[in-house]
Formats: structure tokens, C-alpha cells, sequence
């Protein structure tokens, strides 16, 4: 099993925009006023979110209110986990995170804590966390779990737009600017773009055809899923899973229900595209 001493954080905190203030706010800094890098180790240049490749990285959209130093921290690690900066084979102390973050320990093992109840990491006592392996069954069953959300929510959505179009024009509106801006990461070879906007479209998807509970389920899963495509293959992969989700809008739209269905399920297994390139 693999220790870091977890110099990780500093790099996605800048080079997002990241940056927290002394009364719990985040508040947003260009890419020209970040705090320079801290140096290191040539085996550290690896951080959070700056991946070898020169892929970029972008801010996911801020929220209209300000997260606690908990739910920053939560966001910041949570996309470390989506993009595969975290390794299922490293313990990372909530100390060495915090330091990173620049943030008091307790957000940072609150944060961490989170992440334990939900299935997604595991505590090692007097060591650290680790992320929870997940296999190809994981993965396949977990697709199926969401699968049985997303359906329905898509089926209701459909019926809304046939029924009431007027009624549905802000749901779809949403929902076709995060697919948008999903299909626009993608072919500027932004993978955390994409995956921001992937996430958010998802989200959205179920708690407007089925509630704020059903997305959360949802969103729980797709996070202990982390499958992320190698570095060669991403562009290719989130153009296509980017399209989808623009024709699927257009889909729910026309209220082509069977043919929404089937598209929404192709849509969440990603990693079975990453399998076949």
C-alpha cells in the first residue's frame, strides 16, 4: 500500500480559482491573481486536477451561495476522485489535505467523513483514507441502480413536454445548458469541464422528473463509480457521451419517450466507451 505525503491540493485550488477567505466564504480568483504553485518533488507534480497530459482544467460553475469550508473542501476532493487523481492504492491523511487546501483540519475530515458514509472512501485507523475499490461488477451494477432512476424520470419529463410544453420550457431550458456546456468542454479537450456539466445534467435530469431525493441517489452512486477515460481516449469519448446528452434534451423535448429512455441508459454506461476505443 502506497503513503503520499499528500502535497496534492495547492495546484487544483489555483489553478481552479479556488480560494477561501477567513469568514468560511469561497470566493473566486482568476488564473492571473492564483497563488503561484507550491514547488516540489518532480514524483508531486501530479496534482489534483492538473493531469500530466496538458488536459485542462476548469471551474466547476460557482453556486449563487457560497460553500462552507466543509462543502468546498467536499467539492474540491469529490473531483479529484471523479478525474482519477486519487489512486485506490494511496492513503491520504486529512491532514496533509487540509494543509493542501489551506484549510483547518476539522472541514477537511468532515469532508473526508462524508465521503465514508457514503460509500466512496474508507478509513484506515491511525493512517488515513483510502477510496474503496470498485470493480467491473461494481460498475455494472451500479449503472443498473441508476438506470432504474433515470427511466422514469426521463418517461415523466416526456409526458410533461407532450402535455404542457409551456409548463416544461424551464426544465428543458436547464437541462440544455448543461448539455451544451458538456458538448463544449469536450471539444476543447476539457475533461473536468465536461465532467462538471455531465454531472450537473444528471442531476438535474432526476430531480426534475423525479425529485431532489432521486437525484441524490443518484449523484451517490455516480460518485463511488469514478471511471474516468485514459488521457488518450477522453476527447473522443465525452464528445460522444456529450452528444448524447444534447439529443437526449431534444428527445425529452419532442416527447419521444422510448427512444429517451434507451438513450439516457446507453448514456450512463461510460465506461463501457472507454472499454471499446
Amino acid at each position: 500500500m502506497r503513503v503520499v505525503d499528500n502535497r496534492l491540493l495547492h495546484s487544483i485550488v489555483s489553478r481552479r480559482g479556488y480560494a477561501v477567505n477567513s469568514h468560511r466564504r469561497r470566493i473566486l480568483v482568476t488564473s492571473e491573481s492564483a497563488a503561484p504553485e507550491a514547488k516540489g518533488p518532480a514524483s508531486d507534480s501530479r496534482a489534483l486536477g492538473g493531469h500530466a497530459s496538458g488536459r485542462r482544467a476548469s471551474l466547476p460553475a460557482r453556486p449563487e451561495t457560497a460553500p462552507t469550508l466543509r462543502e468546498h473542501a467536499l467539492i474540491v476532493i469529490r473531483h479529484a476522485i471523479t478525474t482519477g487523481d486519487l489512486d485506490e492504492d494511496t492513503i491520504y491523511s486529512a491532514a496533509g489535505l487540509a494543509k493542501q487546501l489551506g484549510m483547518s483540519l476539522s472541514p477537511v475530515r468532515e469532508a473526508m467523513m462524508s465521503l465514508v458514509a457514503e460509500g466512496t472512501v474508507e478509513a484506515v485507523p491511525n493512517r488515513g483514507f483510502r477510496l474503496v475499490p470498485v470493480t467491473r461488477e461494481d460498475l455494472e451494477e451500479i449503472i443498473r441502480i441508476r438506470a432504474l432512476l433515470a427511466g422514469p424520470a426521463v418517461d415523466a419529463l416526456c409526458a410533461r413536454a407532450s402535455e404542457d410544453p409551456a409548463a416544461s420550457e424551464a426544465a428543458l431550458g436547464d437541462l440544455r445548458t448543461h448539455a451544451e456546456a458538456a458538448l463544449a468542454a469536450a471539444h476543447e479537450d476539457d475533461t473536468i469541464g465536461f465532467m462538471t456539466a455531465d454531472r450537473l445534467f444528471h442531476e438535474h435530469l432526476l430531480e426534475h422528473g423525479l425529485g431532489r431525493r432521486a437525484a441524490d441517489i443518484s449523484l451517490r452512486l455516480r460518485d463511488q463509480s469514478r471511471v474516468f477515460a485514459a488521457h488518450s481516449i477522453a476527447a473522443i469519448v465525452d464528445a460522444e457521451s456529450a452528444q448524447q446528452i444534447v439529443d437526449l434534451v431534444g428527445l425529452i423535448e419532442a416527447g419521444r419517450s422510448a427512444e429517451a429512455q434507451a438513450l439516457v441508459i446507453d448514456n450512463l454506461f461510460y465506461f463501457r466507451r472507454t472499454e471499446n476505443l
